[in-house]
């Protein structure tokens, strides 16, 4: 069988679509892009988890790893992402037979405009005979998943803010401005229509990891030790519940203080645009990345009211990537539908 899969394995999570001709409906998939050693007698994988072989080697993925997740650094080309990537797909594909893959997934704008780099990462990935055995929590025994990679497209990270249909209107002179906050990356990226303007577009360090690592020292040096994991739980709230457990008085001065902090975090990221001389008051803006949910405040405050926030921010990529592939493969040659989609991812 045919399998139209979009992934976008970032630092965090890794989202992923599956297009299904047959139902002319589309699938997602997400976990964290987290790897460690594995073992098939493992018999309490934890939820978000699974245990895999790739390429001979057991491992676990997902949130029950306890490895260091990727390396916090801007490229895609890790051992990581290769085999969160390999596992979205081999998610989607059948247990009774080899399926054909159409693999469609992206880079930093910066290093998709090198074309050796694109081809690199094509290369990254193998093609043929790809055999995976997962094992997951309530899985019927081991699963056995048998695939071919046929094509892959390599696309710039940030498209898909242009492609939702509850993106602003484009049109082939329009300014888009797309401000896609993941886990360790901003990718700021400027947008004619849907072609990239590569000079005016950056890649910098202010995703929700740096959030986190910085807040928590800054809490800690102004209250009490504060950890990282109780930084990230805080910003799972909405903003009128991010402050430290305590008294009156400790909860209004930690709630002002992380705002005021996220406000000067958002404060940077403008700034990354301002370097590219972006015209902010004359274009449209879009927010996306999982991040932009938990800068949503800070970020209307800092840009204003006309940036604007898609349904499902999160998985933009991997959506968008899935669209423009099989708008260009011939077996399917069209625009396919995102209305049955859940907006909440």
């Amino acid at each position: 069988m045919e399998r139209f899969i979009g992934v976008d394995a970032g630092k965090y999570a890794t989202k992923a679509a599956e297009y299904n001709t047959d139902k002319d409906g589309i699938h997602k998939d997400l976990f964290e892009t987290k790897t460690a050693p594995g073992d098939f007698r493992d018999d309490a994988i934890e939820h978000g988890t699974c245990v895999a072989e790739i390429d001979g080697v057991v491992y676990k993925i997902g949130h029950g790893a306890r490895g260091d997740g990727t390396v916090l650094e801007t490229s895609k080309q890790t051992e990581t992402h290769r085999l969160c990537t390999l596992l979205a797909c081999a998610d989607f594909c059948s247990d009774d037979e080899t399926d054909d893959v159409y693999l469609a997934t992206g880079l930093p704008a910066k290093e998709w405009a090198v074309v050796a780099k694109r081809e690199e990462y094509k290369a990254f990935y193998p093609r043929e005979n790809i055999e995976i055995r997962i094992k997951k929590p309530f899985f019927d025994g081991i699963h056995e998943k048998h695939f071919n990679i046929r094509q892959i497209f390599v696309f710039p990270e940030s498209i898909g803010a242009t492609l939702m249909d509850d993106s602003p209107e484009i049109s082939e002179t329009s300014l888009n401005g797309v401000i896609d906050i993941g886990n360790l990356n901003v990718n700021a990226t400027l947008w004619q229509g849907t072609e990239l303007i590569q000079d005016d577009s950056i890649t910098d360090e202010l995703g929700a990891a740096t959030i986190i690592s910085g807040l928590a020292q800054e809490l800690s040096a102004n209250f009490s030790r504060v950890s990282e994991r109780m930084v990230a739980s805080i910003l799972t709230k909405q903003p009128d519940y991010r402050y430290l457990p305590g008294d009156n008085d400790i909860r209004e001065q930690s709630k002002k203080f992380i705002h005021d902090y996220l406000l000067a975090h958002t404060e940077k990221i403008k700034r990354c645009c301002d370097a590219r001389k972006w015209s902010l008051d004359f274009m449209n803006l879009i927010a996306i990345g999982g991040t932009s949910l938990i800068l949503r405040n800070e970020l209307e405050e800092v840009f204003g009211q006309n940036i604007h926030f898609l349904s499902c921010p999160a998985f933009a990529n991997a959506y968008g990537y899935l669209r423009l592939m099989c708008s260009r493969l011939p077996q399917i040659g069209k625009v396919i539908s995102l209305q049955d989609l859940d907006k909440t991812a």
